[in-house]
């Protein structure tokens, strides 16, 4: 086993995933997943975010779910068992909410291009005119996050490599479908298509 700095080298187990294709290219082909890559770099996570992208493009994320705002992950690390990450997003309050939608199928052209998977620049201005980020913040105020982050590995930092490797796999959702960003922020395609 090789050693660094008198440690040995961990690898994690093996994980036939969910594999990065623009976090492994170091692309991100639209203006809406480049702001996410931006905000995942920005995170506290200093080495983390390595030991992460490598977790993404190599395939140890091994499902991920969404329920609107509700994110579940397994994550394979050095343990046999996956690890288990949860992230859960700020909702606006209801009348905040009902502000952001009222703006957002004001103009049907925002609905159809969501419907075709493109995010008009508009729409996240729609958010801040509301007083709310479409793009999670962090931390609002001592202990006010934008996004709960847990994950069931003994690592004492949050986010850990595992989170970062489930956020850089959400990111490309996003940028597939970025309607999948307004459902993250407790918004339905059924609510905007009504």
């Amino acid at each position: 086993m090789s050693r660094k700095h008198g440690f040995p080298i961990r690898q994690p187990n093996f994980a036939a995933g969910i594999r990065a294709q623009e976090a492994r290219e170091g692309l991100a082909r639209t203006w809406w997943a480049m702001r996410w890559n931006e905000i995942v770099r920005g995170m506290d996570i200093h080495h983390r975010y390595g030991a992460g992208h490598r977790y993404a493009v190599t395939g140890q994320v091994t499902s991920l779910q969404m329920q609107g705002p509700h994110i579940r992950a397994r994550v394979v690390g050095m343990r046999p068992q996956p690890y288990e990450v949860q992230i859960d997003f700020r909702e606006p309050d209801e009348a905040t909410h009902e502000r952001i939608r009222a703006a957002l199928v004001a103009e049907p052209i925002r609905i159809a291009r969501l419907l075709v998977d493109d995010l008009p620049m508009e729409v996240e201005t729609i958010f801040k005119q509301a007083g709310f980020p479409l793009f999670p913040i962090g931390k609002l105020a001592p202990g006010v996050y934008d996004m709960q982050i847990h994950c069931s590995c003994p690592d004492y930092a949050n986010p850990c490599k595992h989170v970062c490797a489930v956020l850089l796999i959400l990111g490309e959702v996003f940028a597939r479908r970025p309607l999948a960003l307004l459902e993250a922020r407790g918004f339905t395609e059924e609510e905007l298509l009504g």
